[in-house]
């Protein structure tokens, strides 16, 4: 048969097109599959697929009969589907470890759909997505091939639920990229055709797990294998394989000449349910826009009409090459025109009111499940060991195993190809290059590992020398010697005096859950009565009053993931965080100098904005791109303004640039202000849904624009600086390219628009500040981070002095005398380096700040001529009476200052100090997002190394600096016994 023919055959039938609920992470709530089915129906969308993958019944415990409760569920949520004229399609996934010649597991696979159907449900689909293709024993015994086993058994379950007219199949070699040798040579492709019975759909999703363009050429091609056209499971909005990414942009890459050689297309799209509106209303108008399946203007293959050449010429220099033009020249469906179509409808559902849902606790599944095969979660051994069950929290699917896809079609975890660190690597190691690990288990060396390797490229694909270098963690060059008295900072990894881990933004995958259990519903967001007992995760507001000034305040209480005043939350173990919403009294208070709030009315251009910052997997948004490129102008030119650089300033350089910078600096401001309009808006489901991304990409964008302002000063004396083995930036030859050109699986270029922007600062690799676990409350409370300038002076002797007693409060102990403490601690810094202090503020003022010199000995010897003299002569010497605090201070004036040792100064030269207010600082990056700020400044200006100071007492204020990256040092020689040292590289 043809491909024509097997496009004639399939004209007849009704063309499928919705959505599949198939993703690896929290399935969605009842009331969010409902208010999809709304979207659909208005979208034009017919078909809907209950297929989630941490659904314990629907995968991991697929023989379970569903209980009385979950039946009433489901069959309220097909009665709901059909309401809205949508078919409900229920799939399940029994390839973990079904046995294709056991009787019983076929008879328990019938009974399970034979259920379902009992609930009102018509259609159904078997998906053997993601499974290990070698038969068991026993099945070898019964079938010549893996693809003949699956065959079997769904030719026997379709013909026993009387054919229905709806049954899809998703096969182990979904994509080309999977297929083994290829399409067209594949036995496993062409017995699923040949075998499989017609009435039989088969799902398919194009060159890759995630593919960027489907050309007719390659569906004709699958077509031919199949014996039918594909039913098209499209990944383009997955996101589920990057925590840090979603996508918010129109559905695109395929032209509306395709549907002719499809059987349907069925997009599965963002884990976060809100994120999806955009890409379900774009993909019904595609959908709409050629609905008889006529080619119009674009002729097959290469070739194009005479309108398109026309056209072509006309755009042909917007687009990367020839092969982007057809999908987005058809004037039957453009993607810009669609997202423009589908505004005004997106911002009513984001003005709505509308909460969000109260989750289930995921299901402890044990490693050893009964059947021929084991079940557990991917990147387990399938090795069942001897005794009890052993509970493992979920990892990354092994990419080691022969013949296991390592990427499901919902969104792959890691990969193939990246071999997970082995279990003799102390989890103490991390690793940049895996998305998927437990944040506890995270820390951050800035030296590899001596048995790291760098990852391999993907398997069987051929990988440009620029893709290689982007699958290379990023460390920094500055290495930490074995040299007698300075401890290696491998060692200091793995001791017992490590830093304690620092929370990443990097999630683990979420426990299987029971999807279909109704949890009560509370009137109001902020409806605390659901307790932890009852199995639900609460996603509610806590209003939480002003912090209780009487409890001692520590700035080690900010690094970890809540505020010292806030409320302790349970967590399940989910790729979500849970979220609570802090109010503060202050949100309505304005200050001249902060000027990110505006305005809370979320408008047209806001919702522009924030599908620009986190456009498509394959694209950055044009927004995004102003970011990329004006950071990089600024950073390459800064040469222009730099003071003494032995060259004549061009004013008009300098003008032009400290313009740019201004601009720059504006747009981070809108972008930041989209996060407190998000908050204070109406729909608090779309808010939890977005925050943690939105909250990511600010807190980066503020380092960004801090670091700007420094480069303003003109005092870079190596703006370039890089730190990592091979730094490829956006701009770097051949990347850009390879991102976009859709060659590579976009999980190769991990992190979205953040860790692009992060690899264009000068301490890119210093993971540990900036992938982050974001915070498990919403915060409403908005902060800026800056240099420092005189008129902060008050404010930061303030701070000191409620934060010099090992982060305590010393107001009491010094308040005859306030700002002694200051002239002591911070000083010398703001007097004599003030160019390299910052500051953060909130809508009060400074909160917190980081001063710091970029040499340690200038500053120490310009201290005893300038500084030194001044305090002394402010506090002079007296005999001492009651050996206060005070005196000891004052003594400490008129004694030689503290001078680090040459070892330590000759890795670490610069010094710091870092404080903040945490009944103030509610965010708990900050501190780590203001240290990356002081770091910039000092890599750039030629250091490679920072220490600080504290007294040996202080031990709150050494493990604070602990979760911020710095280790204990010991000098060889000439060492006080009443100080500590601490370093960091930089």
């Amino acid at each position: 048969m043809t491909g024509k023919d097997i496009t004639r055959k399939a004209e007849s039938k009704r063309f499928i097109s919705g959505v599949v609920e198939g993703f690896y992470g929290r399935p969605w709530s009842a009331d969010q599959r409902k208010l999809l089915f709304s979207w659909m129906q208005k979208s034009g969308l017919n078909t809907y697929m209950y297929a989630p993958k941490d659904d314990y019944k629907h995968r991991a415990y697929w023989r379970e009969l569903y209980s009385v409760e979950e039946a009433e569920n489901l069959t309220n949520l097909i009665s709901a589907a059909k309401e809205k004229d949508v078919v409900f399609v229920y799939a399940v996934s029994p390839g973990l470890d079904i046995s294709f010649s056991n009787v019983k597991d076929v008879q328990a696979l019938k009974r399970k759909l034979e259920q379902v159907a009992t609930f009102g449900c018509e259609a159904f689909a078997m998906l053997f997505d993601d499974i290990d293709p070698e038969l068991s024993e026993a099945d070898l015994s019964a079938f010549q091939s893996f693809g003949l086993a699956q065959v079997s058994v769904s030719n026997e379950v379709f013909e026993h639920l009387h054919q229905p007219k709806l049954f899809l199949f998703c096969p182990t070699e979904y994509c080309a990229s999977r297929a083994v040798p290829n399409v067209a040579t594949s036995e496993y492709l062409n017995t699923i055709g040949s075998k499989l019975l017609p009435g039989i759909d088969i799902m398919w999703t194009g060159p890759k797990v995630v593919s960027k363009k489907l050309t007719v050429t390659a569906l004709e091609e699958i077509a031919t294998s199949l014996k039918r056209p594909a039913v098209i499971w499209d990944n383009i909005h997955a996101n589920d394989y990057d925590p840090r990414r979603i996508f918010l942009g129109p559905y695109d890459g395929r032209s509306p000449e395709v549907i002719p050689y499809i059987n349907g297309v069925m997009t599965n799209p963002n884990t976060e349910f809100e994120a999806n509106f955009m890409a379900i209303h774009t993909l019904g108008q595609w959908c709409q826009s050629n609905p008889n399946g006529v080619k119009k203007d674009l002729i097959k293959g290469d070739q194009m009409s005479p309108v398109a050449s026309d056209i072509k010429l006309e755009t042909e220099s917007d687009y990367i090459c020839d092969e982007d033009i057809p999908s987005r020249i058809d004037i039957r469906y453009q993607p810009k025109a669609a997202l423009k179509a589908a505004m005004p409808d997106w911002l009513a559902e984001i003005h709505c009111r509308r909460e969000p849902p109260r989750h289930p606790f995921p299901r402890v599944i044990p490693t050893y499940l009964p059947g021929a095969l084991m079940s557990c979660p991917p990147g387990v051994s399938s090795y069942l060991p001897p005794g009890p069950p052993v509970v493992l929290n979920p990892s990354p699917p092994p990419s080691n195993l022969p013949g296991v896809p390592s990427c499901p079609p919902g969104n792959p975890t890691i990969p193939p190809g990246i071999t997970p660190f082995t279990s003799n690597v102390p989890a103490e190691l991390p690793s940049a290059a895996q998305p998927c690990m437990n944040p506890s288990d995270l820390e951050a060396p800035s030296t590899p590992p001596n048995n790291y390797l760098p990852p391999s490229p993907p398997a069987g694909l051929p990988m440009p020398d620029i893709i290689k270098t982007c699958l290379t963690p990023s460390y920094t060059t500055q290495t930490i010697t074995s040299a007698v008295g300075l401890t290696p900072l491998a060692t200091i990894c793995t001791s017992a005096q490590a830093p304690l881990p620092i929370p990443t933004f990097i999630q683990p995958p979420s426990l299987p859950v029971s999807s279909l259990l109704e949890l009560p519903q509370s009137d109001s967001i902020s409806d605390t009565a659901l307790s932890s007992e009852s199995g639900a995760e609460p996603m509610e507001v806590a209003t939480t009053g002003p912090p209780d000034s009487s409890e001692s305040s520590r700035n080690v209480h900010v690094l970890n993931n809540s505020v010292s005043h806030t409320p302790t939350l349970e967590k399940q173990n989910s790729s979500d965080s849970l979220m609570q919403i802090e109010s503060d009294m202050n949100d309505k208070n304005e200050d001249s100098i902060f000027n990110d709030r505006v305005d809370n009315v979320f408008s047209e251009e806001d919702a522009l904005l924030l599908v620009d910052l986190f456009y498509m997997p394959f694209e950055h948004g044009a927004q995004g791109l102003f970011f990329l490129q004006r950071l990089h102008w600024l950073r390459i030119n800064v040469q222009s303004i730099i003071r003494g650089n032995g060259s004549d300033t061009n004013q008009f350089e300098v003008t032009e640039w400290h313009h740019l910078a201004d601009e720059f600096s504006a747009k981070v401001g809108e972008a930041v202000s989209l996060l407190s309009k998000l908050t204070s808006g109406p729909n608090k489901s779309f808010m939890c849904d977005m925050y943690s991304y939105l909250w990511d990409l600010i807190s980066i964008l503020k380092i960004c624009r801090a670091y700007v302002q420094w480069l303003a000063k003109g005092l870079a004396t190596q703006p370039l600086a890089q730190q990592t083995f091979s730094c490829v930036t956006w701009f770097s030859k051949g990347y850009k390219e390879a991102f976009m050109s859709g060659d590579q699986e976009p999980w190769v270029f991990r992190g979205g628009l953040q860790a692009e922007l992060q690899r264009l600062l000068p301490i890119d690799s210093a993971h540990d500040l900036f992938y982050i676990k974001p915070p498990d409350y919403i915060i409403t409370k908005t902060y800026n981070i800056r240099p420092y300038k005189a008129l902060d002076e008050d404010a930061v002797y303030q701070i000191c002095l409620k934060t010099c007693d090992d982060g305590m409060d010393g107001t009491d102990v010094f308040s005859n005398n306030p700002h002694i403490m200051g002239d002591k601690l911070i000083g010398k810094f703001v007097n004599l380096s003030s160019d390299y202090c910052f500051v953060i503020e909130d809508e009060v003022g400074v909160c917190g700040y980081v001063v710091a010199a970029v040499d340690a000995h200038d500053l120490n010897n310009k201290s005893k001529m300038a500084w030194v003299p001044s305090v002394q002569e402010k506090y002079p010497l007296t005999e001492k009476k009651d050996n206060s605090p005070i005196d000891d201070v004052i003594q400490s004036f008129h004694s030689d200052l503290n001078t680090v040792s040459d070892d330590i100064y000759s890795k670490y030269p610069s010094v710091l100090r870092l404080d903040i207010l945490p009944s103030r600082v509610e965010d708990p990056a900050l501190p780590r997002r203001l240290l990356a700020c002081v770091l910039c400044a000092l890599k750039c200006s030629g250091s490679k190394g920072v220490h600080c100071e504290l007294n040996v007492g202080d031990k709150f204020m050494v493990d604070f600096y602990a979760k911020l990256g710095f280790f204990a040092l010991t000098p060889l020689e000439g060492h006080p016994n009443d100080i500590v040292f601490l370093g960091r590289p930089i």
